[in-house]
């Protein structure tokens, strides 16, 4: 038994409904829907109207899998009172859900008055997304399970803005990785590069590292990958934020702030689950806010600003200007002769983590998140940005609302898969095959 609506069979992939092509009547060429949504939101494919009994079965079943996610093993009853629904209605959610493999049921456990109670659990390797991340000079793809965890990586190495070569090492690396999930589904893939990136249309606006102006990636890469495979693509910086309140330290929290340090300074504001995009995707490019420091001119024409002092490709031209490392050598060179005691590049990437807890500091003042999580080059210094910080925030700022990612190793597939995963728990039966949609939609069910 399965969850929703199609599957292509030759590939073993779970299709969401919307997403297949109709035949009879009135054809619509098939393809990746326009997945339009509000700006401040928890990505979501609902459609149905959740005061029809459809609509209802499908957002039950979002709420159920979610509720299993973030405190599963749970025992039905458990999973009950955090619904809110009667038993009845949870146990059949539940067992389609464990029929299609999603769920497992765990030995009983002893319950209230001795009586037996069967958890539930997620099965974190029953689907997988694909996550791929642009950067300027390589692509990274991984596959990540229902949890958030990445169990195979591939790279690209490449030049920074020919975009043909690119869109075909992307789409080989997804193939690949498909090749590699076997006979598990894969339900999509998560897209995540720097920059100014419209998350409704898939269009790139603006990314300075890869000298790109409004280039359509989600169409490119739906292009080359087929119209089989839903893509969804945002800024690097809300991807990892979106990974960070999933799976990460950020789970829980009431606002947090997601801070990443590459060659794009980024950053991206989370309410709860939910990720704010701003009025034209533009929130968190905080690249030219001013930092006060001295330094080259950004490409805007100012100077001062954290882009053009702080950024990977700054602080590896200040070194090579310096003559501490060549062009060439790049920023993991810079961090291995400041751990080895070079003076001079310890210096330097001091002063880039004091420039960050500049921009902490401003954060703070705009936002006052529970958390900020730090990620990218500037993990190393966690701690001269949260002393910037306090300094700069003064009064009863608290140090520790200053966290690295919890996203280990592979943080740039982790979180470019999750872009897809949080629209999947948003409404799995949109993502999931044919025979239990039938099931779940079956009418007279409550």
């Amino acid at each position: 038994m399965c969850l929703c609506a199609g599957r292509d069979h030759r590939r073993g992939l779970a299709v969401p409904r919307h997403h297949r092509k109709r035949t009879g009547g009135s054809q619509r060429a098939s393809g990746i829907a326009e997945l339009r949504e509000p700006r401040t939101q928890e990505r979501s494919h609902v459609t149905d109207d959740h005061r029809t009994p459809a609509g209802l079965r499908r957002a039950n079943t979002a709420a159920a899998l979610r509720a299993v996610l973030d405190a599963g093993p749970l025992p039905r009853a458990d999973l009950t009172e955090r619904l809110g629904l009667a038993a009845g209605t949870v146990s059949r959610i539940v067992a389609p859900l464990v029929a299609a493999g999603l769920l497992r049921e765990l030995p009983a456990v002893p319950g209230a008055g001795g009586r037996p109670r069967i958890p539930v659990d997620l099965v974190p390797r029953a689907r997988y997304a694909i996550g791929v991340h642009v950067g300027r000079q390589r692509t990274t793809a991984g596959l990540v399970d229902l949890r958030g965890r990445v169990h195979q990586v591939r790279t690209h190495e490449r030049s920074p803005g020919h975009i043909p070569q690119l869109i075909e090492g992307a789409a080989d690396l997804v193939t690949d990785l498909r090749k590699e999930a076997g006979t598990v589904p894969v339900l999509g893939v998560g897209v995540a590069t720097g920059g100014w990136v419209e998350p409704a249309t898939g269009v790139v606006v603006d990314n300075e590292a890869l000298g790109w102006r409004n280039v359509p990636l989600r169409a490119l890469l739906t292009r080359a990958l087929g119209p089989d495979l839903p893509v969804l693509v945002d800024s690097g910086a809300r991807a990892q934020a979106t990974a960070e309140v999933w799976f990460g330290c950020a789970r829980g929290a009431e606002t947090s702030v997601h801070l990443f340090t590459g060659n794009v300074i980024d950053a991206a504001l989370a309410m709860g689950r939910r990720i704010h995009t701003g009025a034209r995707s533009a929130a968190g490019m905080i690249g030219h806010l001013p930092v006060g420091a001295a330094g080259p001119a950004c490409a805007c024409g100012r100077r001062g600003v954290l882009q053009a002092v702080a950024s990977d490709r700054a602080v590896v031209d200040a070194a090579a200007n310096a003559g501490i490392v060549t062009a060439d050598e790049g920023l993991a060179r810079l961090h291995v002769l400041a751990a080895t005691g070079t003076e001079a590049a310890d210096r330097l990437l001091r002063e880039r983590a004091r420039q960050i807890g500049t921009a902490v500091a401003h954060l703070v003042d705009l936002f006052d998140p529970s958390l900020i999580v730090l990620s990218g080059g500037v993990l190393p210094y966690t701690d001269e940005v949260r002393d910037e910080a306090a300094r700069l925030v003064g009064g009863s700022w608290e140090p520790d609302r200053v966290r690295p990612t919890a996203l280990g190793p592979h943080a740039l597939a982790a979180s470019s898969g999750a872009l897809l995963l949080s629209a999947y728990y948003a409404d799995p039966l949109a993502y999931e095959t044919a025979d239990a949609t039938r099931v779940a939609e079956r009418p007279g069910r409550p």
